[in-house]
Order: structure tokens, then C-alpha cells, then sequence
């Protein structure tokens, strides 16, 4: 099951049972439909659950069932939609919210009404990516109108969206992932938000160990290629009889560097009973002399 038929899902569980909320839930589901006006209410939705909530919105608004019909979409999923298109009946259920063509009912849709009036527009109008893959939630509303609506609320609400247009419809959207988890704890889908923390913790853990990782070789590698030059040095230095020319504390180091190549500077630091920069200068002193020999040999 994808993240956001879990949302919906869990929305469906927990939608809201007093009467007030139930309104402002149905309003929410029917009003961001595919229609909503005098000559037909229709909605269309990939999930079962939300094609019944749609359904049972209409029967009780008016005491009738609308149509229900399934098709396939080009992904192959079915696709249900639920129409109500009788006008008399239609104008029955829009009067029963309080709703006229071009004027919402903001008792409906504002203060207290509004996380359950937002529910059910997100289970006809909203998806949600998989957190595993990135932080994004969208509405998309169906006509201008609707989302100018929903961005005012939401922003009211304090979770102002990003919007964007889509095929010339308004989208809006959030990517932080602390907006999108209040968001679905309000709408009722507190399990799908602590899935989501639980998804943010753990690849902000697996990217700290990445980092850590990535830094650990990095002075694996650092070290490994000093090591290697210092030994070169030494090797140079020793075939040639110019190790003895050098200071015997630079000696000393050069036969603790050969007695542990893979040794780092701290631990050839406690060997020789030197502090770091003691033994970093000695290397030093190794390091010039085979350089002067290199580039001694290199002259004509």
C-alpha cells in the first residue's frame, strides 16, 4: 500500500463522528470533487474507501444514492466515480451545506471545522510521496477558485503552502517535512505521521553514518598515502647511506616508521614518546632529505 492510500485509510478510520465535524468533513470531500454545483455532484478516486465516504456523504445529505461506476485508469488501477445528477437532488445537497454557486459556507470550513473539513479534501484532491523517497504532500484542487480558498485557510491555519501551476491547475504543496507531519496528525492520521518521523530519523542516522563513513576512509586513505611516501623516503635514504647523515632522533623515527607502516602519527607519537608535532617534525626532516637526494640524482 502506498503512503498515501495509508493516509487515507487511516483518515477513513478516524473520520470524525459529531455532527458538526461530519459536515464539514463531507462538505470538504464533495465541494473538492471533480463537480460540485446545481447541475451534478461527482467525485472520483482510486481508493474503495473514499468512493464509500462519498457515497454515504451524498445519502445523507439527501437521502439518496448516487450512481457508482468503475473504470481503469491508464496505470490499470481502477477508478471510482460516484454522481449524483439529478438537479433537484443536487440543489437539495447543496442547500443541506449551507453551499450557493460562487459562495462557500465558511462556517464549515474555518476555526474548529477546519482540520476535518481539510480531511476530507485531501481524500479526493491530495496525495503524499513515500517518505523513504522525499518530503512531499500536494492538494490539487479542482478550479482556481478552490485553491485560493484552500491556501487562504491553510495559511490561516499556519501552514502556508508552496503552489505551482500544472497543466494549467493551480497545485499546492509542501515539502517540510514538520508541516506535512501537523498536517496529518490534524487530518487524523497521527500513525502515518510517526511513520514519517520515524523515516526521518532513521535516514538522517543512516546519512550521518554515510558522512562518518565517508570521512573515515577518506583519512584511512590520507594516511595509507602518507605512509607509503614516508617508507619510500626511508627505503631511499637507507639504500643510499644518507639515513646515517640525518639527526638520531630522525633515525629513531625512521626505524619506528618501518617497524609500523600502518601505524597513524598518534600512535608513532606514543611509541616514540614524543608529542605529535615531535614526530610530524622528524618526518619532515626524513621527508627534505630524500627530496634533496631526488633531486640531486635528477641533475645532469
Amino acid at each position: 500500500m502506498s503512503f498515501s492510500a495509508k493516509i487515507k485509510e487511516e483518515i477513513f478510520q478516524s473520520r470524525p463522528a459529531r455532527k458538526p465535524h461530519y459536515r464539514a468533513f463531507c462538505y470538504g470531500l464533495l465541494l473538492f470533487g471533480r463537480r460540485f454545483g446545481p447541475q451534478g455532484i461527482e467525485a472520483a478516486t482510486e481508493h474503495p474507501a473514499v468512493s464509500k465516504l462519498c457515497g454515504w456523504a451524498i445519502r445523507d445529505a439527501v437521502g439518496a444514492r448516487p450512481s457508482l461506476s468503475e473504470q481503469k485508469t491508464l496505470r490499470g488501477q481502477p477508478l471510482y466515480t460516484v454522481e449524483l445528477s439529478d438537479p433537484q437532488l443536487c440543489e437539495r445537497l447543496l442547500a443541506s451545506f449551507g453551499h450557493a454557486p460562487g459562495r462557500v459556507n465558511r462556517e464549515l470550513i474555518e476555526g474548529e471545522s477546519f482540520p476535518a473539513f481539510l480531511a476530507g479534501a485531501f481524500l479526493v484532491c491530495g496525495t503524499a510521496s513515500e517518505p523513504a523517497k522525499s518530503y512531499h504532500m500536494e492538494l490539487l484542487p479542482p478550479g482556481g477558485g478552490l485553491a485560493d480558498l484552500l491556501f487562504e485557510e491553510l495559511s490561516l491555519a499556519g501552514y502556508p503552502p508552496k503552489s505551482s501551476v500544472r497543466r494549467g491547475e493551480t497545485v499546492l504543496y509542501f515539502k517540510e517535512s514538520e508541516q506535512i507531519e501537523d498536517l496529518l496528525t490534524m487530518m487524523g492520521a497521527p500513525h502515518c505521521s510517526l511513520e514519517l518521523m520515524e523515516t526521518k530519523v532513521y535516514k538522517d542516522l543512516r546519512n550521518r553514518a554515510n558522512r562518518a563513513t565517508n570521512c573515515e576512509t577518506a583519512n584511512i586513505d590520507k594516511l595509507v598515502r602518507a605512509a607509503s611516501q614516508q617508507l619510500a623516503d626511508i627505503a631511499l635514504l637507507r639504500n643510499t647511506g644518507a639515513l646515517l647523515s640525518l639527526p638520531a632522533p630522525a633515525q629513531s623515527v625512521a626505524v619506528l616508521r618501518e617497524q609500523y607502516p600502518d601505524a597513524s602519527l598518534s600512535e608513532l607519537s606514543g611509541y616514540a614518546g614524543l608529542s605529535r608535532s615531535g614526530v610530524n617534525h622528524r618526518l619532515q626532516q626524513i621527508a627534505q632529505a630524500a627530496r634533496r637526494l631526488r633531486e640531486g640524482e635528477e641533475q645532469p
